[in-house]
């Protein structure tokens, strides 16, 4: 062992483990979903891509970590295999979870961000009006 420290550097060493780390935890990961089959791998992507992660402000179910995440996605991952449909399981979490759950719920939302527009056009019409009103 002294040998190889003196060799490689105990740098190159922590690299390298840290390296068969990553690996055995990506591997790890692939195991996670092996009894599904391709096609159901996209569908479990693109369902937890479009549920809200109940605990995380913003963020979907595949890219939380928090461990309410990962059981959505394991549900997610029963329910397609149990041959739910895609439909079936956004209306199943909906109504467990309410309609906050759902990242595309299809119901027309004004954007928060054209609020303040709004408020700024209505407030240029209204000191227009006020000063054309005034001048005369």
């Amino acid at each position: 062992m002294g040998k190889l420290i003196k060799k490689f550097g105990m740098m190159n060493l922590k690299y390298f483990f840290k390296l068969i780390a990553l690996f055995c935890l990506l591997a790890n990961s692939e195991l996670l979903y092996k009894n599904l089959s391709e096609e159901q791998l996209v569908r479990l992507n693109y369902l937890s891509d479009n549920i809200r992660c109940p605990k995380c402000s913003y963020g979907n179910v595949s890219s939380s970590n928090a461990p309410i995440s990962k059981d959505i996605k394991n549900e997610i991952a029963t329910l397609i295999k149990d041959g739910y449909s895609d439909d079936e399981i956004f209306e199943l979490m909906k109504n467990r979870y309410g309609n906050y759950i759902l990242l595309n719920s299809g119901e027309d939302k004004m954007p928060i961000y054209l609020i303040p527009l709004i408020a700024l056009i209505i407030s240029i019409l209204a000191v227009t009006t006020y000063t054309i009103k005034k001048s005369k």
